[in-house]
C-alpha cells in the first residue's frame, strides 16, 4: 500500500469522516467521539474495541492507517 497513493474522500454528509477503499476511515473527535482522531479499520469490525487512536492530528491517523493496511 505504500507504493501507490492513497487516495482519503471526505464524506459528504460529515466532514470529520475521511474513508479510503481498503484501509478504513478515519474520524474526527467532533464526528465520532472524544479525544481526537481515531482510526476504524476495514478488516476490523467496527465496534469501539477496534477503534485505534486517539491520534493529535487527522495526518497521524491517517499515516498510521496506511502503516497498518501494509501489514495487511
Amino acid at each position: 500500500m505504500t507504493e501507490k497513493s492513497i487516495n482519503w474522500e471526505q464524506d459528504g454528509i460529515d466532514s470529520g469522516w475521511f474513508f479510503a477503499k481498503d484501509i478504513g476511515s478515519v474520524r474526527s473527535n467532533a464526528s465520532y467521539r472524544p479525544g481526537g482522531w481515531w482510526f476504524l479499520a476495514k478488516w476490523l469490525p467496527d465496534t469501539e474495541e477496534h477503534d485505534i487512536g486517539p491520534f493529535k492530528t487527522k495526518a497521524a491517523a491517517m499515516a498510521e492507517a496506511e502503516r497498518l493496511a501494509a501489514l495487511q
